[in-house]
């Protein structure tokens, strides 16, 4: 048939197979030599691969050394995600309980010269040498394609996106493809302007929450701010407790937003409340408090907190959020993470709590970073205002924070730190952009409609490095990554 309708790649999952069937092989035998690559997002039961030689020989599978074993860790190479390699196994029971959350129960399958790995089990230690180890994800070469395969529950959610987007890229020579570049820091329910919880406060801090929350935890937050590339957003809630009788103050309130402005920050407004006070009320009490004290400052991004669906709609349509163009939610597992609410305003999820970074969640911020370019990491205040035992304290949830960020996105520095407004436009021209490429010998010929320039893509070039470009600029990621930035709609980017 016509080669140019034929794909590229056929995805499959293991629950919409019928393993038993025997013309299945011959059908997926026959993708594979007409050049379409395979990727298996799951396998079936081992004993179906142990009683099953023709599957075997497809996905390069040498030996079933067992049906079930614990693993230690799982060891991801570097070259396949972008962030380099990861070694998830913990040095010590507490951090063991504290991120260890993978999938670490599987069958061990030993793979041929033909196979590459990119993730692997850790048994006693990790080897680094012995071709032995438990496979968790791998490609298989054939003559003109490849076939991919993937051990476990590794590719559910959207950490899915970022495991095909990386299988693209090992199936080419080269791999262009737009990102949103787009690294965020959300300080969510914070500042907050009114002098709650005080009995705490005094026992905890020695004074008044307004002012911890403006000489320890500001300090403590723009440090940790400082300490990163990711640009900063605070989703302000200018109350906890609707329902007690202390008010936000204005000078408080006023402090802030200096301070923000020098910071490069911004500030959005945070749905969440701890009081039962129906959202509509708090966004009037809170409309009352702004156009009193800051009559011409706009909103333009709104975090849903807990809301639903309907009552974040119904929160969109109140006088205080009328000039919102985008709201921040919590990944709730969801396949997308950036899009469009509505019409006209935009969605961003926050992918991770900076306090509690475990092991799934940095593979899937790996992922999405892979795909998109983009991370929302997150630090609630909630928790030091109305603390719920000894880890709550301010000290404890910033020093977790900054020292997870510091660690798990230092490989990430070479995308942009963007507010979540900054971070919307980027949204927006990602998800209009259009694009064609071509390559003739080392000259990659790149052109763009749909969207305004700039747009960012990401190159990944095997063995070549990225000499040229005219109508765009260049940053180098990693080994043979590099991140493009096209300021024109017409690119010229010379490889050598």
């Amino acid at each position: 048939g016509d080669e140019s309708l034929r794909p590229a790649m056929l995805v499959i999952r293991p629950e919409d197979v019928n393993w038993g069937q025997r013309s299945l092989y011959r059908e997926l035998e026959g993708y594979v030599d007409a050049g379409i690559s395979l990727v298996f997002c799951g396998l079936p039961d081992a004993d179906v691969i142990k009683n099953n030689v023709r599957l075997q020989k497809l996905l390069g599978i040498e030996k079933v050394k067992s049906e079930k074993i614990q693993l230690e860790g799982i060891y991801l190479h570097e070259g396949f995600l972008l962030g380099g390699e990861a070694v998830y196994q913990a040095e010590n029971q507490e951090e063991n309980e504290k991120r260890q959350d993978l999938e670490l129960v599987l069958p061990w399958y030993t793979v041929g010269e033909n196979a590459k790995v990119y993730m692997r089990g850790i048994t006693e230690e990790l080897q680094k040498t012995e071709e032995d180890y438990p496979a968790v994800i791998w490609r298989n070469r054939f003559d003109r394609a490849y076939v991919f395969a993937v051990n476990g529950s590794y590719m559910e959610d959207v950490t899915g996106l970022g495991l095909l987007t990386a299988m693209s890229s090992e199936s080419r020579d080269y791999d262009l493809y737009p990102v949103v570049n787009a690294q965020n820091m959300v300080i969510l329910n914070y500042p907050e302007f009114a002098s709650e919880n005080t009995a705490k406060m005094e026992e905890l801090y020695g004074q008044p929450m307004s002012g911890m929350m403006r000489d320890i935890a500001w300090p403590a937050a723009v440090a940790a701010y400082r300490q990163n590339t990711l640009g900063l957003s605070c989703m302000l809630a200018p109350e906890y407790d609707y329902e007690d009788d202390t008010f936000p103050s204005k000078k408080e309130l006023q402090y802030y937003m200096k301070r923000l402005k020098e910071q490069g920050g911004e500030a959005g407004l945070s749905g969440t409340a701890i009081s039962d006070t129906e959202i509509r009320q708090k966004l009037r009490e809170d409309q009352r408090i702004m156009s009193k004290e800051l009559p011409d400052f706009q909103f333009s991004s709104f975090y849903v907190g807990g809301l639903t669906g309907e009552e974040t709609e119904a929160s969109l349509q109140e006088e205080l959020l009328q000039s919102v163009r985008t709201v921040v939610l919590d990944y709730e597992g969801d396949s997308e993470i950036i899009g469009y609410q509505s019409e006209n305003i935009t969605k961003q999820d926050i992918l991770s709590d900076g306090t509690k970074h475990t092991y799934r969640e940095d593979f899937r911020m790996r992922s999405v970073q892979t795909a998109l370019g983009y991370s929302s990491v997150g630090m609630d205040m909630t928790r030091v205002a109305y603390p719920e035992d000894a880890d709550d304290t301010l000290e404890k949830v910033v020093s977790e924070f900054s020292g997870n960020v510091g660690y798990y996105w230092k490989n990430f520095k070479g995308f942009s730190g963007t507010t979540v407004s900054e971070c919307d436009n980027r949204i927006r021209s990602f998800l209009a952009l259009d694009y064609t490429e071509s390559r003739e010998g080392g000259s990659i010929h790149l052109e763009l409609t749909g969207s305004e320039a700039p747009a960012w893509f990401v190159l990944r070039a095997d063995g070549e490095r990225v000499t040229h470009i005219d109508g765009g600029s260049f940053t180098k990621l990693e080994d043979q990554v590099w991140l493009i930035e096209a300021e024109a709609s017409d690119i010229m980017i010379e490889l050598k």
